[in-house]
């Protein structure tokens, strides 16, 4: 009988159902299996023997009770509510002796799962409690935990009675029996939120791999269970191995830094690696590590080394980089790939590179032909068996949504990270995949206070799903350092507060886990401890009268013999503005000598220009000195600010917070140049803000971009410095900006006033923030009830559509909305200008297709212009289900690569990127 029940079945209804279904006994056979695999060949040993620990049991009885439960995900598809939707299947069963009552709503078969499952567990002999809530983990494999009041709503004619309730128990007994449940021990303690996190998250990867029918083909009723079940094992080890799983495994043998980091070899062993090397021997269980150090002191190799010696140790499960932008991704993605084909050059390494952009790095996709290559059937297994080995790869199966974090190996943004404690469906998936990892958070300093409080709460589920972290940053002010710091513990379980480390000056290493805790200081390497010169210049710019920008007439002086000097821009109006000025100075195109002089970057290009220009950028301003300009002038906004390996004689930055200040200070003199004469010292020229009675106005683009009581307070910390020593003073003058001190009493009464009012914006600004975190993020790990109960809000992730308080964003800003710009008309549309190669906007487009739209898209964040964007925006029906283009309106140019939209014109500009005017006058 059981094997009547369908599971799945052929889109098109046949007329008869012989093989053209699958069973649903065959489909929780299919998914059992593969948990049981997963955890035979995938799971790392800390990852096992945390889950074993969470029951009291042993790890093979675990992996038994796990793949058996995962197996009864859908225990809920054997009900009236859901067999009667396919009207064959409903006509035989209904012969057999099973009612269909009439049923107006149907529930989601999860929901039914789990009412339906606590029994038949408790009859097992499981607590109670332990019965529930495993219920409830398995039906939520959807991605939605079902809620009491869905299970208590359910009739039984939905969830089905007699002859419904005899089934079920026959298919749980069926699935109990293949798996040995009663010569296994029994269950008896009640693990606490973590271990169901993992379990939902282990279950939904298992399910998705499980109903892939490249693996798993409908069975029909042409075999039975005993004969089905001989197969099932070895299909499930060819679809992991099919789609990347395997091939890789923690190290067994240690390497010595110099091993790892062969290039580290010309030179000596920074003081701040040197701490490292030291502290990983005291660092036995996951913990946490926070590196503060200024730029060019090898944090990054030095996070490597600690997540080498966490896998060696641990058995733990890979690595996470997480960094700020796109950008930052791309450039790291390179170096993590080099030292994985060295780390690992015998074993098949699965790398994913994580955000918006990932399908246009060239990088990334030579992993993903790598591993397409390496993947077809002919290819899959060697003689033996085992996977290829001796490859860095990217499997393709990792790179759909909601899935990059599984792979062992990723580089990528933030933002991916923090999903993972969002209320989104499947967040416990995202949860699973960075379990018993080491994820290392790069720029931690660059986070606002919305930021910070998701971090904090990301750090709480890393702590208590045994993921060890490394957070690095160049300045981290005191309390969130003690913030984040405190939110591991309490990750941990750890009911204590930590002794504070203010003892120990910058730059410092700062430590934490079950079994240690301390914080020492490094030296700085001579190369970087230096006397950064501060100087005040000019930069308000006359309009239609760039000969007085005094700016551009002293930097040309100053550049006279020679030099690179980069502008930092805090939007990208004023950038494009600095830019059109400097062209009286500088030439943006190429002399007679044959070098451009004048450049510009930011994030407003079309993704394709914007590539190019970053390229162009590393190539000129980065270390390799062979190809640096005699003179030249960079035009940027924070693109440059963080993680890029640029190198300048002059930095020239509006004014910013003065952690952001010293962070873009860090491009200045990185690499060992001859500089020019006139600058062989490090110089910061920082521009003047307007004064209006003793106050400073720092401009409306600033101020909307920074907090106003910051950039006072920055500016205030400065005040009388005609340099900063870099390190000794870093800390000093971090404090000074955000500690929460009164006003100086030397202040003016116009000064007191404004930073008074500035204050108490702030402070309300951060308690909205901090509200808006606590209503998106998940309940903490250690949470004093089941936090089920509390996860199913199903935020929005990456659709401008719906309001903010229904995203799940990662960042507070302006709302933003991305856009492919192309040319013609709605019914005649064409990537040039001329109507040649055209495109067609009702189909949905192909790989390659999708890849050339999504070269020609930028992402924008105009307040006038975004909202009409979102209402009336082209929208073309070929892009609406399209997994990359759902969520992007069509710009459609003219000639003039122009384009009214609204009350604005939009203009892609060949050297300054797109340029939005209203009314003809430009608009920042």
């Amino acid at each position: 009988m059981i094997l009547k029940l369908w599971a799945k079945k052929e889109r098109e209804a046949p007329q008869e159902m012989e093989s053209n279904y699958h069973p649903l006994f065959f489909h929780l056979l299919d998914v059992a299996t593969v948990t049981r695999e997963l955890w035979n060949l995938v799971l790392k040993r800390d990852m096992k023997a945390t889950l074993s620990h969470s029951l009291g049991i042993d790890d093979e009885s675990t992996s038994y009770w796990v793949a058996f439960w995962a197996g009864l995900h859908d225990l809920g598809k054997a009900s009236p509510a859901f067999q009667g939707k396919w009207e064959l299947a409903k006509n035989n069963l209904t012969q057999a002796g099973l009612k269909f009552p009439q049923i107006l709503t149907i529930p989601p078969h999860g929901v039914i799962t789990a009412a339906a499952l606590e029994d038949l567990l408790s009859n097992l002999k499981l607590p109670p409690p332990l019965a529930h809530r495993i219920a409830v983990s398995v039906g939520g494999h959807h991605g939605v935990f079902p809620r009491a009041a869905e299970i208590e709503a359910l009739t039984k004619e939905v969830i089905g009675k007699g002859l419904w309730n005899n089934i079920r128990q026959d298919i749980f007994n069926a699935l109990a029996k293949l798996f040995h449940i009663s010569q296994v021990p029994i269950p008896q303690e009640e693990p606490k939120n973590p271990f169901f996190v993992m379990l939902s998250g282990l279950v939904s990867v298992a399910d998705w791999i499980g109903s892939n029918q490249d693996f798993f083909p409908f069975a029909g009723q042409d075999i039975d269970i005993l004969g089905y079940s001989k197969e099932v094992s070895s299909k499930a080890k060819k679809a992991l191995n099919s789609l990347g799983w395997l091939g890789w495994s923690p190290p067994v043998t240690p390497k010595k830094f110099f091993e790892l980091f062969p290039a580290i070899k010309s030179y000596c062993l920074r003081p701040l690696q040197e701490g490292i090397i030291k502290l990983a021997e005291k660092l036995i269980t996951p913990g946490l590590v926070i590196v503060e150090a200024p730029m060019g002191e090898g944090k990054t190799e030095a996070a490597m080394y600690l997540a080498d010696h966490w896998a060696l140790t641990l058995g733990q499960r890979g690595c996470y980089f997480a960094l700020p932008t796109q950008a930052t991704s791309n450039q790291m993605f390179g170096r993590i790939q080099e030292f994985l084909q060295h780390r690992y050059s015998d074993d098949l390494v699965n790398l994913q590179l994580l955000h918006g952009h990932a399908s246009l790095s060239g990088e990334f996709q030579v992993l993903r032909d790598k591993a397409k290559h390496l993947f077809i059937p002919d290819n899959v297994e060697t003689e033996t068996g085992e996977p290829q080995k001796g490859d860095v790869i990217a499997a393709e199966w990792f790179t759909y949504r909601k899935r990059g974090l599984l792979a062992p190996f990723g580089v990528g943004t933030i933002d991916q990270a923090l999903l993972s404690i969002l209320k989104t469906k499947h967040f416990f998936v995202r949860l699973f995949g960075l379990s018993h990892k080491t994820v290392v958070i790069d720029e931690v300093h660059a986070y606002d206070a919305y930021m910070t409080k998701l971090l904090e709460r990301l750090l709480e589920w890393l702590a208590a799903s045994n993921s060890s972290v490394v957070i690095l940053s160049a300045t981290l002010p005191r309390d969130k350092r003690q913030a984040l710091a405190q939110a591991y513990v309490r990750g941990l379980g750890m009911d204590r507060k930590l002794s504070s480390p203010e003892e120990v000056s910058y730059p410092r290493i700062i430590w934490l886990s079950s079994s240690t805790q301390g914080a020492i200081h490094v030296d700085a390497s001579s190369q970087f401890s230096r006397l950064l010169n501060i100087e005040w210049v000019r930069g308000d710019i006359q309009v239609n009268n760039p000969q007085s920008f005094t700016l551009g007439v002293r930097l040309q002086e100053t550049l006279s013999g020679g030099g690179c000097a980069a502008i930092i821009c805090n939007t990208v109006g004023r950038a494009q503005e600095v830019y059109q000025t400097l062209k009286f100075y500088f030439s943006d195109q190429d002399t007679e000598s044959g070098e451009q002089e004048l450049y510009l970057f930011h994030a407003r290009y079309l993704f394709e220009e914007r590539e190019r220009r970053e390229i162009q950028v590393l190539h000129r301003f980065g270390k390799h000195k062979g190809s640096r300009p005699h003179r030249a002038v960079l035009v940027a906004t924070q693109v440059i600010e963080q993680s890029l390996d640029l190198d300048f004689d002059l930095m020239i930055t509006e004014m910013a917070p003065i952690d952001l200040l010293l962070q873009r200070s860090g491009r200045l003199h990185r690499h060992r140049h001859p500089r020019p004469p006139g600058l062989e010292n490090p110089i910061l020229w920082i521009m003047l803000p307007e004064l209006v009675n003793q106050v400073p106005n720092f401009g409306r683009g600033s101020e909307s971009v920074y907090d106003r009581h910051v950039l006072l307070r920055s500016w205030l910390a400065l005040q009388g410095h005609k340099s900063i020593a870099v390190p000794d003073e870093i800390e000093t003058l971090i404090e000074e900006v955000y500690s929460d001190k009164k006003p100086p009493r030397t202040l003016s009464s116009e000064l007191l006033k404004c930073w008074q009012e500035s204050h108490q914006v702030l402070t309300r600004k951060k308690d909205e923030y901090e509200s808006q975190a606590l209503n998106f993020r998940v309940l903490p790990p250690h949470y004093r009830d089941d936090i089920m109960e509390d996860t199913a809000r199903e935020l929005e992730e990456d659709n401008p559509e719906v309001h903010q308080s229904l995203q799940a964003l990662t960042r507070l800003s302006d709302p933003t909305i991305s856009l492919v710009c192309l040319y013609g008309t709605a019914e005649i549309a064409s990537f040039d200008p001329y109507g040649q190669d055209l495109i067609d906007l009702i189909a949905q487009p192909g790989r390659e297709t999708t890849l050339n739209l999504l070269r020609r898209s930028v992402t924008i964040s105009h307040r006038g212009l975004v909202p009409w964007l979102i209402e009336q925006g082209l929208k073309p029906s070929g892009w609406i289900r399209h997994p990359l283009l759902r969520h992007h309106r069509l710009v459609l140019l003219d000639k003039d690569h122009s384009a009214r939209l609204g009350k604005y014109t939009f203009q892609i500009d060949s050297a300054e990127g797109v340029v939005i005017s209203k009314h003809g006058k430009e608009d920042e």
